[in-house]
């Protein structure tokens, strides 16, 4: 019964997807008033929550048989593929937008780097705060949670790098006025974006796979100290008791399929965003960020259990790692379209967006010990982001 009940949130899905493909529903929803367009989206964002719940449980069987980092690795390339081929096909069906690259890879970065990776800073901190209360009820330094600080420098460095030789220095090109570099250049950045994520690649994978692995407190001087149990860890572990867990490959084909459903019904939804949006007199601009965010939620939610497990470099492999695959994908990846089929493509933030992306990068430094006020920074950057998304 506990392994059919996992496989219904994938039905669930392939129905909404099903009624999305083979009915006129987002046709007749699009000519309804406001409040029946908000309901039909709300309903079927459910869908996609629920979906991408059950997709992260399958990452984590993933996870747990094949071992970090290669868990996180199979649920970032199976996002970062499927979100190159929408955009891909985009560009080459849909309406000439030369900016869809950067506002898609914009709405990634500040998405994970600053609301999910500030949810999960925050869990994790009071998580591990109260595990390190003191007798005296002081909370000890040294007992608070952290990260792997070479892992996690490795991927500030990285994404530093290519978010600003990406969406930045366009801006500043002496070779064209359109924020984007000429062709001999955008052939260099490309070779560079590949070149770097397969080094990436290559080191978290080899003999550096370590500077990635969970760094855990030092809680040996408390062996006298009466342990206290973690409500969250017991419930988490009696349900891998109670539970049934799948064959590893059962879950990498569950995880593939609930992704590429996932997917699919946000890319359907656009219209339905953008009608939506349009309806509540909201910039359209907001219409791609609720898409990317939808898109995420898989992972979204992979890194919010693993922080709950107070698994934090769990969680930052996982968003970091999609981000830097997105930039460092992406980019060359649409340029050679644009390349091909002649298609403009901007590359360069506006001023304003260039200034939040320099700001979230500054709260990306990796920090020795989490608190919880880093987390809530970012979630300070990610409101005012998603404020003048709306206004």
């Amino acid at each position: 019964m506990t392994s059919l009940l996992r496989f219904a949130p994938l039905l669930l899905g392939l129905a909404a997807l099903a009624l999305l493909e083979f009915t006129p529903i987002i046709s007749w929803l699009e000519i309804q008033s406001t409040a029946i367009v908000i309901t039909g989206l709300a309903i079927l964002s459910t869908v996609v929550v629920v979906l991408s719940k059950n997709v992260a449980d399958y990452a984590d069987d993933v996870s747990e048989v094949i071992g970090q980092p290669f868990g996180t690795l199979v649920l970032t390339g199976s996002v970062i593929t499927i979100e190159l081929a929408l955009v891909a096909s985009t560009m080459l069906k849909g309406e000439s937008n030369p900016t869809l690259a950067r506002d898609s890879m914009f709405s990634v970065l500040m998405i994970a780097l600053t609301g999910i990776t500030g949810i999960c800073n925050i869990i994790v901190a009071i998580r591990q705060g109260r595990m390190a209360l003191a007798d005296d009820g002081l909370i000890d330094a040294d007992e608070l949670a952290s990260t792997n600080l070479i892992g996690s420098n490795t991927y500030f460095l990285m994404i530093s790098t290519m978010s600003v030789l990406a969406l930045i220095i366009p801006n500043f090109s002496p070779t064209t006025s359109e924020a984007n570099f000429s062709t001999p250049v955008n052939v260099v950045l490309s070779i560079v974006a590949v070149g770097v994520y397969a080094i990436f690649l290559t080191a978290q994978i080899s003999s550096y796979s370590s500077l990635f692995a969970e760094v855990m407190p030092d809680l040996s001087h408390q062996e006298d100290k009466p342990t206290e149990e973690d409500p969250i860890k017991e419930t988490l572990q009696s349900e891998e008791i109670t539970g049934t867990a799948p064959s590893l490959q059962t879950s990498a084909l569950m995880l593939m399929a609930g992704l590429l459903v996932v997917v699919l019904i946000s890319e359907s939804m656009g219209h339905l965003i953008e009608t939506g949006i349009t309806d509540l007199g909201l910039p359209s601009s907001l219409a791609g960020a609720l898409v990317a965010l939808l898109i995420l939620a898989p992972e979204a939610l992979n890194s919010i259990q693993a922080s709950i497990s107070g698994e934090m470099q769990r969680s930052i492999n996982t968003l970091y790692g999609s981000v830097l695959a997105t930039v460092s994908l992406t980019v060359p990846a649409v340029l050679a379209i644009g390349e091909i089929t002649h298609t403009r493509v901007i590359l360069g933030l506006d001023p304003f967006s260039s200034v939040l992306l320099v700001l979230t990068l500054f709260l990306l430094r990796p920090m020795p010990r989490l608190t919880g006020i880093e987390g809530l920074m970012r979630l300070v950057v990610f409101g005012f982001w998603l404020l003048l998304q709306v206004f």
